[in-house]
């Protein structure tokens, strides 16, 4: 199945996350080697990771369902509506990460304190599920749960089932004329050699 562009930027978006959880997200470890470095999903800010894992998951697995023809789980949201709510879960998540790591009674080095890889990748990821979510929303794109059928303008068997009693009608008036045509001009034949019949006895 060919995915539409938006849902190419979910994807990799979400995918992007997801490893991004696996990666450092601070570091304030300082030229002596002490300090603490915590990966996405460890120290005490573990379940913002989690969060954004899950988060990351579900996104990447609504578009893989599509991708190898599954059915999708119901969802209370339009799916565009689920990844820009998704991917807004997942930015409040990281920044609130970020002020909690930079604030002055977090962390053993206080100058030393640096933002890891997995949270800018954290960052980059979810932007990217929001922005293509944006998109397919302020396009007004037919999301994959589309409601109601799309009906033809003209129901060609119907019209069909229409037209053809009145073939049918229009075949046998036609018989019927030819028959009546027939028989006149039988008529006129018959008519017209009695007449020239007599015309001879005289």
């Amino acid at each position: 199945m060919k995915l539409p562009t938006v849902s190419k930027l979910v994807m990799v978006g979400s995918f992007i996350a997801v490893i991004g959880v696996f990666l450092p997200w601070y570091n304030d470890i300082d030229k002596y080697g002490f300090g603490d470095m915590f990966l996405g999903i460890s120290g005490p800010l573990y379940l913002a990771g989690i969060i954004v894992l899950l988060s990351g998951i579900a996104s990447f697995s609504m578009i893989a369902f599509r991708l190898f023809d599954k059915p999708v789980p119901k969802l209370p949201l339009k799916e565009n509506q689920f990844y820009v709510f998704s991917s807004s879960v997942s930015l409040t998540m990281l920044v609130l990460s970020i002020s909690v790591f930079f604030h002055n009674s977090f962390g053993v080095s206080l100058v030393d304190k640096s933002i890891g890889v997995g949270l800018y990748l954290g960052l980059f990821g979810s932007g990217i599920v929001m922005l293509g979510a944006i998109i397919a929303l302020r396009n007004r794109e037919i999301s994959f749960d589309v409601e109601g059928n799309l009906e033809p303008l003209i129901d060609v068997n119907e019209e069909h089932r229409k037209t053809q009693p009145l073939d049918e009608a229009m075949k046998v008036k036609s018989a019927v004329q030819d028959s009546i045509d027939e028989f006149t001009s039988h008529a006129e034949r018959d008519s017209t050699q009695s007449a020239d019949t007599k015309d001879i006895q005289s």
